[in-house]
């Protein structure tokens, strides 16, 4: 009977990118910039993913990634699911787009830079009056909502009643 050692996968490293594939240096450390900025801590893994969604190109699936790493390394791609789990922190961190095609596949893109902070506004119901609305944590809520759905939100306008005369059970 044939037995197979057990063994740990050794995780991607830079050095196993093949030469003359990978991405442009200079474009994959703005990205690393963009995911210690959101928070996202920088592993090998995730430097070998950035080059593999890069080469792939925009618009790839997570297998055509896979592929695309699979080539550039040699055959020794990451797992399929630690590239899924690492491209749904990158679309939840706002550094990926994801988007759903009618093949019903995702598609992966690298998502547009913030060029500025996101503008919230509350508009009165009663009178049209406008407030600004300086809440990260709404900010955050609509930024998630709108990756889930594939999209990226440049502004926002809720429309709000007041409170007055209205039974709120405020906690």
């Amino acid at each position: 009977m044939l037995t197979f050692p057990e063994h740990r996968r050794s995780p991607p490293a830079l050095h196993q990118i093949r030469p003359g594939m990978g991405a442009s240096s200079s474009v994959v450390l703005r990205l690393e910039t963009r995911c210690q900025d959101a928070g996202v801590k920088m592993t090998d893994l995730r430097r070998v993913l950035l080059h593999g969604i890069l080469e792939a190109g925009p618009g790839a699936t997570a297998v055509e990634i896979w592929n695309t790493l699979g080539t550039m390394t040699g055959g020794h791609a990451p797992s399929q699911g630690s590239i899924q789990r690492n491209l749904n922190l990158l679309v939840e961190r706002g550094i990926l787009r994801r988007d759903v095609l009618p093949d019903r596949l995702w598609h992966y893109r690298v998502a547009p830079e913030r060029k500025a902070a996101l503008a919230i506004t509350f508009v009165d119901a009663g009178t049209g009056r406008k407030m600004a609305c300086n809440a990260p944590e709404v900010a955050t809520l609509l930024r998630r909502v709108a990756a889930e759905h594939g999209l990226a939100v440049q502004g926002a306008s809720i429309t709000v009643t007041s409170s007055v005369g209205h039974d709120v059970d405020v906690r």
